[in-house]
């Protein structure tokens, strides 16, 4: 990849996301089968949107002292946050995802800088399964390319990248992964003292203009 996106790794055994949704959320033994479990409970061989906006809400409930939220702010503050001098705001709730396995895409494609008019902030984008081709992000290859590319990572792994000003979105799950993933905003409060390659993440774009909210 090139330097607009970094992966970190961390050991899942130590922050144990995909562990604690399996028992503690969804109640189900692999999370990237959930689409199995959900079709079973509710009786039904075809899933759309809905399902995922319902299983999504189990995890937006999910109270501040939750283990999850205990796992959460322990992985920011230990694998994110020494890479940018200790001192980040990040977003306390970030925003929770779940793509079915089968069912179509989830988010259409946009830059969030349109939305946020933020130039400051990193995305990290954090799941919980392994992600690939169509269960996963798919991401500009380069700042007003016209070709996209899938983030694959696996379970144990999180990117950095520049969501504000690449444009990104979802196609239809074709795969029979279901992903379960995070992802947030963040920025440095003393950017100065950021070293390579954490200050390079935003530094490739050119100057562009920021558009209305779609």
């Amino acid at each position: 990849m090139e330097r607009n996106f970094i992966i970190l790794e961390y050991d899942v055994e130590q922050y144990p996301f995909q562990e604690m949704l399996c028992k503690q959320v969804f109640k189900v033994p692999r999370l990237e089968h959930l689409h199995v479990v959900w079709k079973k409970q509710n009786k039904r061989e075809e899933l759309n949107y809905k399902d995922n906006l319902v299983l999504r809400k189990l995890m937006q409930r999910l109270p501040d002292e939750s283990l999850f939220y205990k796992i959460y702010h322990k992985w920011i503050a230990n694998i994110l946050a020494p890479h940018y001098a200790n001192k980040i705001s990040y977003s306390a709730h970030p925003k929770m995802r779940v793509h079915l396995a089968g069912t179509g895409t989830v988010s259409d494609f946009h830059r969030d800088v349109d939305v946020t008019k933020r130039q400051d902030q990193i995305n990290c984008y954090l799941p919980f399964t392994d992600v690939f081709e169509s269960s996963t992000l798919w991401c500009q290859k380069s700042y007003n390319s016209t070709e996209y590319n899938p983030i694959n990572l696996k379970y144990g792994q999180a990117l950095l990248w520049d969501g504000g000003w690449l444009k990104h979105g979802t196609y239809e799950n074709s795969t029979n992964n279901t992903r379960v993933s995070c992802d947030f905003r963040f920025h440095a409060k003393v950017p100065e003292k950021v070293k390579s390659p954490w200050r390079d993440v935003l530094s490739g774009r050119k100057v562009q203009s920021v558009t209305k909210d779609e």
